[in-house]
């Protein structure tokens, strides 16, 4: 089956998707073992002041101390980020114009096509990486971190299912 949905990105959609995707992004394995490793090294270098001192116990004590100082620092540097980034998003968004302008989305089974006074372009499913669902928008990669963004409020209830069906027959997978 063939769909196709037609809208006008806003600088809220835009941020939307980034923010969505930075969620997403944040939570994925590749992002959290090196937190997770980082954090160990903490732990490992508080228990190695702990050590100095000769008891296990402050060892333990200053290893957790660590442990929570990498958590904190981490839960800092990704909140902070996670409050600026609608700052930002909004300037990229403001910056380019190619983006501000009617958009139009069809799928079928061969793949994804978009248009819009700037061009045209054609994905087959097979050449795109993955698809997910959010709140704000539905998000298509590329790759790990390049995605199309449509916003969910330019679907009707039909179009979304359908193409949400599209991508599963397709093989896509939930990324």
């Amino acid at each position: 089956m063939t769909g196709s949905v037609t809208f006008t990105p806003s600088e809220t959609d835009y941020v939307g998707a980034i923010r969505a995707n930075f969620v997403f992004a944040m939570r994925r394995r590749r992002t959290l073992r090196p937190i997770a490793i980082t954090a160990l090294v903490f732990a490992a270098i508080g228990a190695g002041v702990g050590l100095t001192d000769g008891s296990p116990a402050w060892a333990a004590v200053y290893a957790f101390a660590g442990l929570l100082y990498g958590a904190v620092l981490f839960g800092l540097i990704y909140l902070t980020s996670y409050l600026l980034l609608p700052r930002r998003a909004g300037r990229l968004f403001r910056q380019q114009r190619s983006i501000q302008q009617s958009f139009e989305y069809r799928w079928s089974d061969a793949g994804l096509e978009w248009s819009s006074a700037q061009g045209a372009g054609r994905f087959p499913w097979s050449d795109l990486h993955g698809w997910r669902e959010t709140k704000p928008a539905m998000l298509i990669y590329m790759n790990d971190t390049l995605f199309q963004f449509l916003p969910r409020h330019a679907f009707t209830h039909e179009a979304a299912d359908d193409l949400r069906a599209t991508m599963e027959r397709a093989g896509l997978p939930i990324y």
